[in-house]
């Protein structure tokens, strides 16, 4: 329907990212990872607790790797021949890079903790400036909260207007083509797969060649998505008739296709943007994603009010709304992409090494994607079945809530650690990135299993509270919380899966995360069809939430159990590479 930063645990205790060691679960991810990557013995598990607590440093196995030859080789793209390159580069700004954060840290025991209020400080050059993980997770965090609180002011509002009537439910289904296209080709897939390229040509020192690299990526994905568009618009009737909502009425599915249309523009509009995203992320610089972030549902605030002021808009208010809240994510980005000299070349160049490169991580990334999404689909289409006709809109409202701490946990913390994982994956620094990994994996595990209990316990206060207005009765609220403890029984296992399943890509594997989707959608459709046998009447419903809840943790614990794997193996090859 989808950083963490540094914060507050509910003990008082700060929570970081890199440099900073993490208390409970934390600490058990990140020993996790210690202990089951090296041959273990009783030394290695005592060094490994004393290094998860900052006593140590990891010198056994992580050295300091120059930039493997598999890095991309600089060309010139005007001429083809090779540029010049600068060996001492990557590895000179890096360490100055991890001192300057050493340094700007806060003291916590003896431990350094890389984030500096001074850095956050309004003042020149804001828009551009870097930031380590810890204060780039804080900013996405803060993006996020101002997001969903909007969000919710959005929900309320469309909840008062068209409640979970036929208007409803046609909205929702329409915006299900438009993200899964969004989604499937500009989205998290294409995010992933850019900014590991992208770090690397920028550690090569060549920002020409960099911002050739990043041009090019824009120009195909326009074509690709222009034409996506289209063909969008022509086969609408027959995707939404026969696959999205074969059980509607004839009258909401002839709404959902003229809905539909209307949405397919946004795609196009959040696909470029994406590109200006991934860019100012692999550069470290946060606040204008953190701030475009927040002000997507201003843009669709402003439809629900066009919508509730003007007469005879109706359901068009909102429609339009979501083409206004994608513009803005483009205009509010552009200031930091003039400001740091953004260069657009108009090239088209399919052979071009870089190019091939991002295509090697997206296709199974994009594959990926699409298999959760078939899943969505899926989804709907069983919805659409159900016995009560307010399920879907029930359903959206269940997810949103459910999404707020997922996006909290995991989106925020694998959004500003995936530039510093590629990072140390090109340098060959496995030691500090499985540390990295094990603090992300442990303090998403703790903080997701928190958020299950409290939005378990809260839910339906929380739906009386922020949706139960005007159309949105007793039974709405009723079924909306029901639909919502199936999602929160998943919620561990959704974050987990999240985060890890970003790891991978730091890594340069698109294809693990492909596979292991699969898995978690063929385990999905055996739950959905099984409990929705099992259950009937009203309680149907707890099919399409529990069989997530199910399939999201089988695939996060096999995800954590390849990356372990993954990790071991490439520390003992380093280990081994000098007696060679």
């Amino acid at each position: 329907m989808g950083v963490v930063a540094a914060g507050r645990a509910p003990h008082g205790r700060p929570l970081g990212l890199e440099g900073a060691r993490l208390p409970g679960a934390a600490l058990v991810g990140s020993t996790f990872l210690r202990v089951l990557c090296s041959p273990p013995s009783l030394a290695g598990i005592i060094s490994s607790v004393r290094q998860s607590r900052g006593d140590g440093e990891d010198l056994a196995v992580e050295k300091e790797a120059p930039i493997p030859e598999s890095a991309p080789r600089l060309v010139d793209p005007t001429t083809g021949s090779a540029v010049s390159e600068t060996p001492a580069l990557a590895e000179g700004v890096a360490g100055e890079e991890d001192a300057a954060e050493e340094a700007a840290g806060w003291s916590l025991g003896g431990l350094r903790l890389p984030f500096s209020l001074a850095r956050l400080r309004p003042g020149r050059g804001l828009t551009v400036r870097r930031f380590s993980v810890v204060e780039a997770a804080l900013l996405l965090m803060l993006g996020i909260l101002a997001s969903k609180g909007l969000g919710v002011v959005r929900q309320a509002l469309f909840n008062a207007l068209f409640g979970t009537g036929p208007e409803a439910n046609a909205y929702y289904a329409a915006y299900r083509l438009p993200d899964t296209l969004f989604n499937l080709v500009a989205g998290g897939a294409l995010t992933q797969a850019f900014i590991p390229v992208f770090v690397a040509y920028q550690r090569r020192g060549d920002q020409r060649e960099a911002w050739y690299l990043a041009s090019l990526v824009f120009n195909v994905l326009l074509v690709a998505l222009t034409v996506l568009l289209l063909l969008g618009c022509l086969l609408a009737p027959a995707f939404v008739v026969h696959i999205l909502v074969p059980g509607y009425p004839p009258a909401v599915q002839a709404l959902t296709i003229r809905l539909t249309r209307i949405m397919l523009i946004q795609p196009l509009l959040l696909g470029l943007g994406t590109i200006v995203t991934a860019i100012l992320s692999s550069r470290e610089q946060f606040l204008l994603p953190a701030l475009a972030t927040a002000i997507y549902n201003v843009g669709l605030i402003a439809g629900l009010v066009v919508a509730l002021v003007v007469p005879g808009v109706g359901i068009y208010g909102p429609t339009l709304g979501v083409l206004l809240a994608a513009a803005l994510q483009i205009v509010v980005q552009l200031p930091a992409l003039w400001q740091q000299g953004g260069r657009y070349v108009f090239a088209w160049n399919l052979r071009y090494p870089g190019l091939r490169e991002v295509m090697a991580l997206f296709i199974p990334s994009m594959l990926a994607v699409a298999v959760a999404y078939v899943s969505s689909i899926v989804e709907t289409t069983v919805t659409s079945f159900l016995p009560d006709l307010a399920s879907l809109a029930a359903l959206h409202n269940a997810y949103m809530l459910f999404y707020l701490p997922v996006s909290l946990i995991a989106q925020a913390i694998g959004q500003a650690a995936l530039p510093r994982m590629a990072r140390l994956e090109l340098e060959g620094r496995y030691g500090r990135l499985r540390r990295l990994f094990g603090q992300v994996i442990g303090s998403s595990l703790a903080l997701s299993v928190l958020s299950a209990l409290a939005l378990g316990g809260l839910g339906l206060l929380v739906i009386d509270v922020v949706f139960r207005h005007g159309a949105f009765d007793e039974h709405s609220a009723w079924l909306t919380n029901l639909a919502l403890v199936g999602y929160v029984v998943g919620l561990p296992g959704v974050c987990v899966g999240d985060v890890v399943a970003r790891s991978f890509y730091a890594l340069k594997d698109a294809r693990t995360p492909l596979l292991t989707n699969v898995f978690a959608l063929l385990t999905r459709v055996a739950l959905m069809v099984g409990l929705f046998v099992w259950l009937s009447g009203e309680q149907q419903i707890l099919a399409v939430s529990l069989s997530l809840s199910g399939s999201a943790s089988a695939e996060a614990l096999l995800l954590c159990l390849v990356l372990w794997w993954r990790l071991r193996q490439r520390l003992r090859r380093q280990a081994q590479e000098p007696a060679r």
